[in-house]
């Protein structure tokens, strides 16, 4: 029997009210303690639907995060807060690293309020951090993925480790286009030396052409977007879990789940690994009463999939 699991990593939509309430924030109406109580309160509601999914994982929802590179662009020396950067072919923005040495050390491990560690279950929680390839690439400056791995984020997985986290997925942002090279990345992934098991997600792209050099990477579990990816391009059999984008993160529309679960069932049928099923990069792209309800839906999918094993 394969191994079905549903959560929902990476960053997630902030209400309209946490939306207002930094907005009020930066024009002198409100205070950062408030600003702080809707956060939590967003949070909290964000765990809820969680557990009401009967997700396997639970996430904080990386309610702190402005994006997926920026805190180590302030909490690493070596490195600095640079350019406002596209990301992706998505309409939002984030801040590029900017290198100011070659060999860049996190100073100490993101904790609070990065990572809100006494709201989760020990050792039930995912966190979701930049592969050294993503964050590297995306640097202002000449940056070795290998020397993200060994100063930034190395100290950061085995500070999850220590404080509950049961499985990091990696985001992989820029490995899409016409010269792929996967060789720094493995080369990184190799020194990482990572206590938890290592998802790397392909978000928001056609990851088709690379998935069977993915393969020969030590991790754990492989991120497919299956809005941007066709079903035929997964080599068979899959021998690692599958992280299926089965939830689309960019778009409003509901997904039905009896649509979903037959999809899922043709996974199965093709995996000698697990199945992952997970939106298709952060939820953070569509208002937040959708971001939930889609959160439910990944839900339901994976209890029609498990009722059936």
């Amino acid at each position: 029997m394969l191994e079905i699991k549903a959560y929902a990593p990476g960053i997630y939509a902030r209400s309209e009210e946490l939306v207002q309430a930094t907005r009020d924030l930066d024009r002198d109406r409100a205070t950062a303690e408030a600003v702080e109580e809707r956060r939590e309160a967003d949070m909290r509601s964000f765990l809820d639907a969680q557990r009401e999914a009967r997700l396997d994982y639970l996430s904080d929802g990386l309610l702190n995060w402005q994006d997926i590179f920026r805190p180590f662009g302030e909490a690493a020396r070596g490195l600095a807060t640079g350019p406002l950067t596209r990301f992706l072919n998505t309409n939002t923005f984030f801040r590029a690293p900017a290198v100011t040495e070659e060999a860049p050390k996190l100073v100490e491990p993101l904790g609070e309020p990065y990572f809100s560690t006494g709201e989760l279950p020990r050792n039930r929680w995912v966190a979701t951090l930049p592969s050294p390839h993503a964050l590297a690439a995306s640097a202002a400056g000449e940056l070795a993925p290998r020397a993200v791995a060994e100063g930034v984020l190395g100290p950061q997985i085995r500070w999850l480790a220590q404080n509950g986290c049961a499985m990091v997925v990696l985001q992989e942002t820029a490995l899409f286009g016409d010269r792929i090279d996967v060789y720094p990345l493995g080369d990184a992934l190799d020194v990482l030396q990572s206590p938890l098991p290592i998802a790397l997600q392909l978000p928001f792209g056609d990851s088709g052409d690379i998935l069977g050099e993915l393969l020969e990477l030590d991790i754990e579990a492989i991120g497919v977007d299956f809005y941007a990816t066709d079903l035929e391009a997964l080599p068979r059999p899959f021998p690692k879990s599958l992280l299926a984008g089965v939830v689309d993160a960019r778009n409003s529309l509901l997904e039905e789940p009896e649509q979903l679960a037959k999809f899922g069932r043709q996974l199965l049928e093709e995996l000698d690994g697990g199945l992952h099923l997970v939106p298709n990069g952060d939820l953070q792209f569509v208002p937040e009463k959708i971001a939930r309800e889609k959160v439910l839906r990944l839900g339901e999918v994976s209890r029609i999939l498990k009722e059936e094993q």
